[in-house]
C-alpha cells in the first residue's frame, strides 16, 4: 500500500505516483489502445518529455491548461505532463460548444489549451474570443526533459480543475488536489480489491471525473493495465475487447448495463460470457442504477454488479457496495474507508436511521473549493463538511440510499444537465414566454429531459424551430429529448412553477 507521506516530508503527487509505478513495473503494459502498447516506463518517459515541452512553451507553476481531446493515450500523457510541469490540468467536456468552452477558459483564467484531432473547427472559433491563448495540438508539443523542480511541491497543491454546474446552473471549477485524488483511489482499491494483475476496460469519456479516477488513477495506483477505447460505440467492439484482452474489471454507466441486460444475444455468446470471460467485478457509477437492471444483469451474466455514489467535488467516489461482503440493491453502499457521511434535516440536525435529509460528506477526498468563487464555496463547504445537495437516508448498517436530488440536476446517460442553464437560453428566444425543464425516469437507468414551453400570446412556434435554435447555442446532450407546448404552468402562490407537478404528468415517451 502506498503512503502519501515520504521521508523528509516529500509528499506524493500524481506524477510521482506514475514514476514510482514505472520503477516497480517498468516493462508492464500500462495502456493498450488500438494495437498500440505503452509500458509504465514508456508512459513515464513520454510524460517527462511533454512536461519539458510545456515549460519551453511558457507554462508556469499553478497555471491552468485545458485538455480538449477524445479518448487516446495522448490524453493521459498530456494530463500527467501538465502536472509534472507544475501546471493544473483542466479536462473539458468534448460535447460542449465553442461558446461554452470559451466561458470555462475565461472563468478559469486558462493560459494554454492542448487539443486533439478533430477539434480544429472549435479552435478557430475559440481563438476569436482568445487571440492570445496558447493553443497546441498534443502531437506538436516539443519534447524536452522536464526539470525535477517543476513538479508540484506538496500533495495539497491543486492538481485538477473540473467544471461542474451548481444550483445556479453556471459552471464552477472544483479544485481537486493531488491528495484528494490519490486518497480516493486508495480508498476505492481497499473496497474493490484491484491489483496489478487486473485489466480494466476504459471506454467512458476521459474528461469525466468518475472515469478518470476509477479507470486511470486507480489502475495506475494498483499497477494494473488499462485497455482504452475511443468510446462505447460500436458496442460490438466493447464486447470483442472483453474477450480478446481478458478484461477483469468492467466500469460503465447504468445505460450500458441496461442494454446488456436486455440485448438479444445468441445462446452461445451468453454461454461464453457466463463461463469463459475473466471479469470478476462490474462497477456502475455516474447515475442511479435501477434495482431491476442490477438484478437482470446479474442473473443473465452471473457477474457481481456493484453500484457506487459520488460527485465531482468529492474526487468523485463517496460510497460503493463492497465486492466482498453484503451488497444491498437500491443502496450505493457504505462510505469508503476514511470518509464520513451525515444526513441532516433542514435545521441542520442529524437525522435518525432511515430519516431523509441532505447528505453531507467529510474526508480527504473533499475538494479545496471552487476556483475564484468564495461565495459558492461557502455554500457547500461548512466546518469541513461538503453539502452534496442530494437527499438521502442511511440504514442501521450505515448503507446509503439516495432518495432524490435537492438540486434540479438531470442525468441523461451519465451526463449532467442543469435545467436553469438551458432555460436561460430558451427564455432568450423572443417567442417564448415561459419554460421549465425537468427530468423523468426513462426506465433504462437514465432520465428523459423534458422541456415544457409556453409561447408568447398569438405567436406560432414550431418544435423544429426551437431545436434549431438550441443546436446553435448549447451542447447537443443538453437539448431536451421532448419539447411539450403548454397553455399554462402550474404555479405556487408566489408564482413559482411547480416542477414536481410537471414531473408527474403523463405523456408518450
Amino acid at each position: 500500500m502506498i503512503k502519501t507521506c515520504r521521508k523528509g516530508g516529500d509528499l506524493l503527487t500524481l506524477d510521482k505516483l506514475l514514476t514510482e509505478r514505472a520503477a516497480q513495473h517498468s516493462r508492464k503494459i500500462c495502456i493498450k489502445f488500438e494495437g498500440r502498447k505503452l509500458s509504465y516506463s514508456e508512459l513515464d518517459n513520454l510524460v517527462g518529455l511533454y512536461a519539458g515541452g510545456l515549460r519551453i512553451m511558457g507554462l508556469k507553476n499553478g497555471e491552468r491548461v485545458m485538455i480538449l481531446m477524445n479518448n487516446c493515450p495522448e490524453y493521459i500523457v498530456a494530463y500527467f505532463a501538465i502536472l509534472r510541469a507544475g501546471g493544473v490540468a483542466l479536462p473539458v467536456n468534448t460535447f460542449l460548444t465553442p461558446n461554452e468552452i470559451s466561458y470555462i477558459l475565461r472563468d478559469s483564467e486558462c493560459s494554454m489549451l492542448v487539443y486533439g484531432e478533430g477539434f480544429g473547427p472549435h479552435l478557430e472559433k475559440i481563438k476569436n474570443d482568445f487571440p492570445i491563448l496558447k493553443a497546441v495540438r498534443c502531437g506538436d508539443i516539443p519534447q524536452e526533459r522536464a526539470e525535477p523542480s517543476h513538479t508540484a511541491a506538496a500533495d495539497d497543491d491543486v492538481a485538477v480543475l473540473l467544471y461542474t454546474s451548481g444550483t445556479t446552473g453556471f459552471p464552477k471549477g472544483a479544485m481537486l488536489t493531488h491528495r484528494n485524488l490519490i486518497s480516493n483511489a486508495e480508498a476505492i482499491m481497499k473496497v474493490v480489491q484491484l491489483s496489478f494483475r487486473d485489466r480494466i476496460l476504459l471506454f467512458l469519456p476521459l474528461f469525466h471525473s468518475f472515469s478518470f479516477t476509477v479507470c486511470v488513477i486507480l489502475p495506475i495506483y494498483a499497477g494494473a493495465g488499462i485497455v482504452l477505447l475511443t468510446s462505447v460505440k460500436p458496442f460490438s467492439k466493447v464486447i470483442n475487447t472483453i474477450f480478446r484482452d481478458r478484461i477483469t474489471f468492467f466500469v460503465a454507466v447504468p445505460t450500458v448495463y441496461n442494454i446488456l441486460s436486455r440485448k438479444r444475444m445468441p445462446f452461445f455468446v451468453r454461454y461464453l460470457v457466463r463461463f469463459f470471460i475473466k471479469i470478476r467485478a462490474c462497477v456502475s457509477g455516474a447515475a442511479a442504477l435501477p434495482e431491476s437492471t442490477l438484478r437482470a444483469f446479474e442473473e443473465r451474466f452471473n457477474l457481481p454488479l456493484i453500484e457506487g455514489y459520488g460527485l465531482t467535488e468529492a474526487s468523485p467516489v463517496v460510497a460503493v457496495n463492497p465486492l466482498s461482503g453484503v451488497r444491498k440493491p437500491a443502496s450505493v453502499g457504505p462510505p469508503l474507508p476514511g470518509i464520513e457521511v451525515s444526513v441532516v434535516g433542514e435545521d441542520g440536525r442529524a437525522m435518525p436511521v432511515n430519516g431523509i435529509g441532505e447528505l453531507l460528506v467529510k474526508g480527504p477526498n473533499v475538494m479545496k473549493g471552487y476556483f475564484n468563487n468564495e461565495e459558492e464555496t461557502g455554500k457547500v463547504l461548512k466546518n469541513g463538511w461538503l453539502f452534496t445537495g442530494d437527499m438521502a437516508k442511511t440504514d442501521k448498517d450505515g448503507y446509503i440510499y439516495i432518495v432524490d436530488r435537492k438540486k434540479d440536476l438531470i442525468i441523461v446517460d451519465g451526463m449532467n444537465i442543469y435545467p436553469r442553464e438551458v432555460e436561460d437560453v430558451v427564455m432568450a428566444y423572443p417567442l417564448v414566454e415561459e419554460c421549465a425543464m425537468v427530468g423523468v425516469p426513462d426506465g433504462r437507468g437514465s432520465e428523459l429531459s423534458v422541456l415544457y414551453l409556453k409561447a408568447v400570446k398569438d405567436a406560432s412556434v414550431e418544435e423544429k424551430e426551437i431545436r434549431n435554435y438550441l443546436k446553435k447555442n448549447i451542447a447537443r446532450f443538453k437539448i431536451p429529448r421532448r419539447i411539450i407546448f403548454i397553455d399554462e404552468f402550474p404555479k405556487t402562490a408566489t408564482g413559482k412553477i411547480k416542477k414536481i407537478e410537471l414531473k408527474t404528468r403523463k405523456f408518450s415517451q
